[in-house]
């Protein structure tokens, strides 16, 4: 439970995310192993003579010869009528049910960006709205943060980085947030934008789904062409991954006795759609062929590859396969694993529309459910490693795909869980990507930890050699992931060479460099010197080539002091006071600020003529650049003893600013005029300038008193 005051806990937090809400999500048999259960080919079907080639991959099946339904068009798709997928003829639901509760009534406001503050833009401002006024942001942050009620606010520990006394506070009446210690700030949107590193139309989307509200809009031209070229992609994938699954049992089964000498039994077999693809060199290229599937489709979607005389071959030759999967289980690659003495034993599709390595994790689909059970994910190297443990019981495993852990990958594991575990071989290479994952994992609010297998060991063959048991006593031991980097480059530089720990030392410049927080920095540099045997002040010079990164999240566009206080101080009074608005709109207030985007948002406020506090939600979705700093002098303002004298000052303030401004310029050409003897332009000056002086004498007469200009 969150600290920060008494009061009751009314929000308790359930492990999900939003994005992670999508229907069809994470299904224990997965949609690439729903696809791979009927019978592949006809029963009774002769088996081809021994061989390479085309009698190898034995005759095609029904569905692969000419005039065949195309996967997808000749029985339900998973989830959507089809029982071996179970579906059950209803809707798809995520594991473990909805991820989000329903949408609580009330709350939320009106607007829309600044756009839309003058007007424009309706029907966007209409949708926008409608799925703003939906959720309302202490349901939606209550699904993933444990909110306690404190006064009209809530508090909770801050979900975008790590603290240990609550300083994130949700205010329902204006339906914001703000953290007080890392800045984040914003209204519903923004909130699902950063918990799920999402961008604004896809947490609009998934805010709509979850309030039940449709599609704002038919899909445009440009959007059907791409989702018909995905799909294009997406039914060659599904058709290749047919072939595969067939071809592991046609033929000599060479591909099923590799697996079952790997422990691959059917269970696993079956939930992971392993395939095989046969030596020939162009079997899946004629079967394609024989779809009427077009070459350049099929080598697109990676299938397929050409050779310089245009010639299409398969990619995967003489391989297991292993179908790739993106979050919603949906088919975008494979992998394959040589059985002969290829020079590449592991091979994966090259990136296409549907797959990027930087951020694909092998299995993820299949893992959901375990892994928000447990709280933690185990992230290893290869499909191989994964599989095997998930066969030993550890379902909760990803696998990176021929990459280095990424940044994509820490963020996209953040909707399920902030406990990484990342799971090495006892090699040298283990060891280094080990400390490549620190640069990558910092400043992204997950804690990560690090286990390296004994040497010579992977997961898969510990998992087939020792069993389950051994590989959990691995998991218990370990390091964190912070520790282990520095450890082991300590140990690389060796001995007392000041030349080697130097060298060393500056491998850590790119994490130094991502440090944001001071008083992380200092820790971690500290930390460097003792474990280098060095002085704090020589480790301070070596990384000096690496200045703190921006304070998370980015900072507010506007400028710092008295004006910007002001400036965002009357938005907030005009939003509980619209009754000022005459006022402000008399007095110009808006036009006392220099250019730039605060005189922009007060302008755009004020040309509302109409701004109640729930509209404060909208603002800040449309003041993108200074919403945190927006949220966060809100929710200050709102404790101010006296609002209205304070309101006063705000504009009396921006006025001298202007007015002394003004008077300096005014001071200049003033100079210049003596020095030139021109004495009409002396005289212009010297008039404005006693104006000026006597505006500025005026200004404790200006105020608001609760009714019009005064």
């Amino acid at each position: 439970m969150a600290g920060g005051g008494g009061g009751e806990a009314v929000h308790r937090r359930r492990r999900g995310s939003f994005a992670g809400a999508r229907p069809g999500a994470g299904r224990n048999a997965g949609i690439v192993a729903a696809r791979t259960r009927r019978p592949l080919g006809p029963p009774g079907a002769p088996r081809p003579a021994r061989g390479g080639g085309a009698a190898a991959a034995g005759p095609l099946p029904r569905w692969l010869r000419p005039g065949g339904a195309l996967p997808g068009r000749d029985r339900p798709r998973p989830g959507r009528g089809d029982p071996q997928a179970g579906g059950g003829g209803g809707p798809r639901r995520p594991p473990g049910g909805r991820l989000l509760p329903p949408p609580a009534t009330g709350g939320g406001g009106r607007g829309g960006d600044l756009r839309r503050l003058r007007g424009e833009g309706v029907n966007d401002r209409t949708y926008v709205d409608r799925v703003r006024a939906a959720s309302d942001i202490v349901a939606v942050v209550g699904e993933v943060v444990t909110l306690k009620r404190q006064g009209r606010d809530y508090l909770a520990l801050c979900p975008f980085h790590q603290e240990k006394s609550a300083s994130f506070s949700v205010s329902p009446s204006k339906q914001i947030f703000h953290c007080f210690g890392c800045g984040a700030g914003g209204d519903v949107f923004a909130f699902v934008m950063r918990y799920d590193n999402l961008d604004f139309p896809a947490a609009l989307e998934e805010l709509a789904k979850r309030a039940g509200i449709p599609p704002e809009r038919p899909p445009t031209a440009a959007d059907r062409q791409v989702a018909e070229e995905r799909d294009r992609l997406r039914g060659v994938c599904d058709l290749a991954q047919r072939c595969f699954r067939h071809w592991l049992t046609a033929g000599d089964r060479r591909g099923l006795a590799y697996a079952q000498g790997r422990g691959l039994n059917e269970p696993v077999i079956e939930r992971f759609g392993i395939g095989y693809a046969p030596p020939g060199g162009d079997a899946l290229a004629r079967a394609l062929a024989a779809k009427r599937v077009a070459i350049s489709v099929a080598a697109t979607a990676g299938v397929v590859a050409m050779a310089d005389g245009g010639r299409a071959y398969d990619r995967f030759r003489d391989r297991l396969t292993f179908p790739i999967a993106d979050a919603d289980g949906r088919l975008v690659a494979f992998g394959g694993r040589a059985l002969g003495e290829a020079k590449a034993k592991y091979l994966n599709s090259p990136e296409t529309p549907l797959f990027r390595k930087g951020e694909t994790l092998f299995a993820l689909h299949l893992a959901q459910p375990e892994i928000r059970r447990r709280d933690e994910v185990v992230v290893v190297e290869g499909y191989m490693d994964a599989v095997a443990l998930h066969a030993a019981g550890f379902g909760h495993a990803v696998a990176v795909l021929g990459t280095a852990l990424t940044r994509a990958h820490v963020r996209r594991l953040k909707r399920y869980t902030r406990r990484l575990h990342l799971l090495f071989d006892g090699d040298a290479a283990g060891v280094r990507a080990a400390v490549r994952c620190l640069e990558v994992t910092v400043n992204e609010g997950v804690q990560a930890v690090v286990t390296v297998l004994p040497p010579a060991e992977d997961p898969d063959s510990l998992c087939r050699g020792q069993g389950a048991e051994a590989m959990a006593a691995c998991l218990a031991v370990a390091t964190p992931l912070f520790e282990f980097a520095v450890g082991e480059l300590v140990k690389r530089a060796g001995g007392t060479d000041l030349a080697s720990r130097m060298r060393a030392l500056h491998e850590l410049v790119p994490v130094a460099r991502t440090l944001n927080e001071a008083a992380e920095r200092h820790l971690f540099l500290s930390h460097v010197a003792d474990a280098f045997r060095l002085p704090l002040g020589e480790v301070e010079a070596a990384l000096a080539g690496s200045p703190p990164a921006p304070r998370r999240p980015v900072p507010s566009a506007a400028p710092r002091g008295a004006a910007e206080e002001a400036a965002y101080g009357v938005v907030w009074f005009l939003s509980e006071h619209p009754e000022s608005f005459a006022f402000v709109k008399a007095h110009r207030v808006d036009a006392d600020l220099e250019p730039g985007p605060l005189r922009d948002l007060l302008a755009a406020v004020v040309a509302t003529e109409r701004f109640p506090a729930d509209h404060l939600a909208s603002l800040l979705h449309a003041a993108t650049p200074l919403s945190d700093e927006l949220a966060r002098r809100v929710l200050e303002y709102d404790h101010l003893p006296d609002p209205t004298a304070t309101f006063n000052d705000w504009v009396r303030g921006l006025r001298r600013h202007r007015l002394q401004r003004e008077e300096a310029v005014v001071r200049h050409r003033l100079k210049q005029a003596e020095a030139a003897a021109e004495r009409p332009q002396l005289g212009d000056a010297l008039a404005r300038l006693k104006e000026l002086r006597e505006q500025i004498a005026a200004l404790p007469h200006l105020a608001w008193e609760g009714g019009e200009k005064k």
